[in-house]
């Protein structure tokens, strides 16, 4: 099924967005229509509540381990920053040197404009938390020229509901406060799938007369029907990350309650008779008698406590039992130790195996955070693990890149720039001292 736009220019839907292709008179893709998600009659529910992501971060911002796992994905994603390469009949050799964003002055005014940098910082964190990101292109007036482009931040954001006659999703509403929402305050963006070619989107947009929209970059889906599920969120679903969160409660809560007595020191009543003489301690006051315990009391205490007391030592008489015929001896100050058991690293062996089980989804070694491989011998990971470690993250990156980097292909193609100059994340590649005296190289993948 397809709808008719102009004369040459048919829709027909993908499983997320609206596609559009020109007729041709040979076979076109099939179309797959999303029901529509109960709940909010005018968005796709995103989780069951429609507050996934908001839910989400209530846990991830909590787990150290979480946040230093993003941001090592996030850091090597963007390696060196955005750079610019020349494509030659041999290709991006690994040596080739960048192109200097002034040699196209009409690019360089562009990326200036857009601050792509920080642009592409915010939109990779986006692509690493949530698989994948929306970013907003502004059109010159006549629709030919791309002059600016907006990200957005993705937890914000929802899929509007299928139209009823397409089945396909055309826009997409942004709200920064889903949990109390107003719709006053939505604001409705008309969305282009990522698999049209430019000549698709131009053509639309110059038959709606579209000034902005919205390209959702993302990951394939796979049984999510419309928002991408990531990959490493599987520990905060399987529980892994509330073991994790529930251990430093416990400690906090055992620290707060325990009873923080370092020594427990007996005395013997015939202590103070010996002492002051049965007579006078007799005719003391039961205050008086008690005024003389907390004295002795806070006199071995001040003689224990403190670092002056260290190696000092402690005169304890004894008595003999006169009550018993064997005469035992009595000792007239005893000072017992209390054992902490809070101290003893209880449940510290789930912290790290719960912590590891974080970072293997994420693809992340632990030791590129400072910790070993449970079980291994070196439990910080020793300089050759963390290069290679980071080596073997990196190689993975050309998957996500062919992602993120279609948002500069895009602007590109759009604008009619050099069909030749292409986008790179190059990144340093750590090496050994004896191959190179600074340590690192510059790799691109």
């Amino acid at each position: 099924m397809s709808k008719k736009i102009t004369e040459d220019i048919w829709a027909v839907g993908n499983n997320r967005v609206a596609m559009v292709f020109s007729k041709t008179e040979g076979p076109t893709h099939s179309q797959v229509k999303i029901t529509k998600s109960t709940g909010d009659s005018e968005v796709c529910n995103w989780g069951d509540d429609n507050l996934y992501p908001q839910n989400f971060d209530k846990k991830f911002t909590k787990s150290g381990t979480a946040v230093g796992g993003l941001e090592v994905l996030t850091t090597s994603h963007f390696g060196t920053g955005f750079s610019l390469y020349k494509e030659t009949e041999e290709g991006v050799s690994e040596d080739y040197v960048a192109v200097p964003f002034s040699k196209y002055p009409e690019i360089y005014q562009f990326f200036r404009r857009v601050k792509i940098d920080l642009f592409y910082k915010d939109v990779i964190h986006d692509y690493e938390k949530w698989s994948w990101t929306p970013v907003e292109y502004l059109l010159s007036p006549n629709g030919d020229q791309i002059i600016s482009i907006k990200r957005h931040d993705t937890s914000w954001c929802r899929f509007e509901v299928p139209s009823e006659s397409t089945g396909m999703i055309e826009n997409v509403i942004v709200n920064s406060d889903w949990e109390s929402r107003k719709k006053e305050n939505d604001v409705k963006i008309p969305i282009f799938s990522q698999m049209l070619s430019v000549e698709e989107m131009k053509e639309v947009a110059k038959q709606r007369k579209l000034t902005n929209f919205v390209i959702p970059h993302m990951d394939t889906l796979s049984i999510q029907k419309v928002y991408p599920l990531k990959g490493w969120h599987s520990s905060f679903k399987n529980g892994w990350v509330d073991v994790v969160l529930a251990i430093p409660e416990f400690k906090k809560f055992m620290f707060e309650n325990q009873l923080n007595f370092k020594y427990l020191i007996h005395i013997a009543d015939d202590y103070f008779v010996h002492r002051y003489g049965a007579e006078t301690w007799k005719d003391l006051s039961p205050k008086e008698q008690e005024d003389k315990r907390n004295e002795l009391v806070e006199s071995i205490d001040n003689k224990l406590s403190g670092n002056e007391s260290a190696g000092r030592s402690l005169i304890s008489p004894f008595f003999r039992d006169r009550n018993s015929n064997s005469n035992e001896p009595i000792k007239g100050v005893q000072i017992e130790t209390i054992k902490q058991d809070q101290s003893n690293g209880d449940f510290l062996l789930d912290a790290s195996a719960g912590n590891s089980e974080i970072l293997f989804p994420m693809g992340v070694d632990p030791c590129l955070l400072g910790a070993g491989i449970p079980g291994g011998k070196n439990l910080s990971g020793s300089g050759s693990d963390k290069r290679e470690a980071y080596t073997i993250l990196c190689s993975r990156l050309p998957a996500k890149h062919a992602v993120t980097l279609e948002i500069f292909l895009t602007i590109r193609d759009w604008n009619g720039w050099d069909p030749d100059i292409i986008g790179k994340f190059p990144n340093v590649q750590l090496t050994t001292l004896d191959k190179n005296p600074t340590g690192q190289s510059s790799v691109v993948n």
